[in-house]
């Protein structure tokens, strides 16, 4: 009789662990939207690899109750109308309930679709008081465009200017840095005609030849690598006017179309000395360990990499929803309670509009190629 109990108990736990090894781990599929090419391929190709590198640590590390989280990234070259096909085909092919996506102009126009669909969206590098007004499921994880503005325009009143000239790219990004701005400059009379360009422009002969020399004492630059050519012509034509950038202005291949005269630019920027310098040190340097190189500009990856460890430490908290409530009513209520979350960029808080605070550029002057240096005062 005992031996047939315990065949019994052996058959029943058996039954009882296969049935539990064969339970299905849930699976959370996240989009990602970013230029991985192009140019603004910083801010989008080393933010992906930072994203996935705390995807990796997650999956590496969760306990078996949590879900699995899968990483989808789709390359829209930094052109904000590629965001409606490239959103439908991760919700057609991946059924994404959350996604990231850097460029502004792609954040607006998701808008009715992400709201439709119930998927959260998070944009990891701009954080404006337009992007803020955007509906409940959009979230801002990152530095405040307008904050990042008034850095140069301090310096600029600071060293007592008075002409102003220069370019902007012509999207929501760097207008909206452009206005910030001259708005700060018109309070203190001075003058500023900062010029709408393309972002595949490359010859600004004609607009710099109508500045001159005489008619700027101070060139501002708030665009990407192609504006290193419009630096090169500037100096080419004589115009000796200390140079000015947006956060930008150290990404891939600006130094290379600038031939150098990029050097001695002032820029609003951050680094782990503006934030939390062990925590933002230990990720680069894992970054450059997995990846065999350091980024150039590391605030993209860095804000990046913040915004996504929110992300998967609220689908820790997953097991806590309860059966009828829907995932992106909780994510929206469990993003609002980060109110302290110690991140490489500093202790980072989501706001009730989505927008966040807690990571604050500086005012920085390129010294070489990737290599800049605090300006001090």
């Amino acid at each position: 009789m005992k031996g047939i109990i315990s065949v019994f108990l052996l058959f029943l736990i058996s039954f009882l662990y296969s049935c539990s090894s064969n339970e299905k781990v849930e699976e959370i599929n996240i989009g990602y939207i970013a230029p991985l090419t192009g140019n603004a391929q910083d801010l989008g190709a080393d933010p992906a690899k930072a994203i996935q590198l705390a995807i990796d640590d997650y999956n590496r590390y969760k306990k078996e109750t949590d879900p699995k989280v899968n990483l989808f990234i789709e390359n829209d070259f930094w052109k904000g109308e590629k965001a409606v096909p490239l959103y439908d085909r991760l919700r057609q092919e991946h059924q994404i309930k959350i996604l990231l996506i850097s460029h502004s102009d792609g954040t607006i126009s998701l808008q009715k679709k992400v709201k439709k669909d119930g998927v959260i969206l998070i944009n990891p590098l701009n954080n404006d008081a337009l992007l803020s007004k955007m509906n409940e499921n959009t979230f801002l994880i990152g530095k405040k465009t307008e904050e990042a503005a008034q850095v140069i325009a301090a310096r600029i009143i600071e060293l007592g200017l008075k002409k102003i000239t220069g370019f902007h790219v012509d999207n929501t990004f760097m207008s909206i840095f452009s206005e910030v701005v001259k708005k700060e400059l018109k309070q203190q009379n001075i003058h500023t005609n900062i010029i709408k360009v393309g972002i595949d422009q490359t010859d600004y002969k004609e607009e710099l030849t109508k500045i001159g020399n005489k008619n700027t004492d101070g060139m501002v630059f708030f665009g990407y690598k192609n504006l290193g050519f419009a630096m090169k012509q500037a100096r080419e034509m004589n115009i000796n006017a200390p140079f000015f950038g947006a956060t930008t202005t150290l990404g891939k291949g600006f130094y290379e179309n600038s031939e150098g005269t990029i050097v001695g630019t002032e820029i609003s920027f951050f680094t782990p000395n503006d934030g939390n310098y062990v925590l933002g040190m230990k990720f680069l340097n894992r970054f450059k360990s997995k990846y065999g190189y350091m980024p150039s500009s590391v605030w993209p990856p860095l804000q990046a990499y913040d915004a996504i460890n929110i992300v998967l430490d609220i689908l820790k908290k997953k097991k806590e929803m309860s059966k009828g409530d829907v995932f992106d009513e909780w994510f929206k209520n469990k993003l609002h309670e980060t109110k302290f979350h110690q991140g490489v960029c500093g202790n980072v808080a989501i706001l009730e509009d989505g927008s966040s605070r807690g990571i604050y550029f500086s005012l920085y002057s390129i010294v070489g190629h990737n290599e800049i240096e605090k300006v001090k005062r």
